[in-house]
């Protein structure tokens, strides 16, 4: 009985320990990824100098990834979420600071333009990257597309809570369907990042065309004694 136990035991830390080196492997695999990626486009990097850069073989990198592709959705879909993680904090913080401000519907304005801001800043840190990921979520048939959905959703939904603030408030109009204009705004957002490439325009100047058109969009919901914002 107790040599039986003994067994259980080194097995439980032999499975332990496996567990933790294939951790160590994909954290420096991603690392890697990481490093790569943000400085160089997709197609310029190689598996083999991913997988040299973690120091594992380049058969053992497929075993953890299965495909290049799924490097720039790991890369990138941990990379969105800490984005996004930061701007729902950073906008709890000014619900709270700043709720002195609650019936001027510029403030509501602000607090949306600083989520699609952060969004731009994400972009603009590897255009064609970050342009590309964009597109794998649109592929159904991608295993990382519900992770895209819910990191798109992230962002409506906290557009949608900001207006329904404002309503509330009495800065926007009670009849405006917040939800579907957070919705509209999102794909306003996904367009010009998407046409961005496909136009020719310079990527730096994408909150220049953002902003316009996501104005044009929130101005008429707002309530101001003066007509303007």
């Amino acid at each position: 009985m107790t040599s039986l136990g003994h067994g259980l035991t080194g097995d439980i830390h032999s499975t332990g320990r496996r567990d933790q080196a294939k951790h160590a492997r994909l954290e420096r695999i991603n690392f890697a990824a990481k490093s790569l990626l943000m400085d160089r486009t997709f197609e310029e990097i190689t598996t083999k100098e991913v997988a040299d850069l973690a120091g594992v073989g380049e058969a053992t990198l497929f075993r953890y990834i299965g495909s290049k592709h799924r490097l720039l959705a790991m890369v990138y879909a941990d990379a969105l979420d800490a984005v996004l993680n930061g701007t729902e904090e950073l906008d709890a913080r000014a619900a709270i600071k700043d709720g002195s401000r609650r019936s001027d519907p510029r403030w509501y304005k602000e607090r949306i333009y600083n989520a699609y801001r952060a969004r731009c800043d994400f972009y603009l840190q590897n255009p064609h990257n970050a342009a590309l990921y964009l597109r794998q979520g649109f592929d159904v048939q991608n295993e990382f597309s519900p992770r895209h959905l819910a990191q798109g959703d992230r962002t409506i939904r906290l557009v949608g809570t900001i207006m329904a603030d404002g309503q509330r408030a009495g800065a926007l109009r009670d009849d405006c369907e917040v939800d579907l204009v957070a919705q509209n705004l999102h794909g306003t957002f996904i367009h010009e990042m998407d046409r961005t490439p496909v136009r020719g325009y310079e990527p730096l100047t994408i909150w220049e065309r953002l902003e316009p058109r996501l104005s044009v969009q929130l101005t008429p919901l707002f309530v101001c004694s003066t007509g303007h914002i």
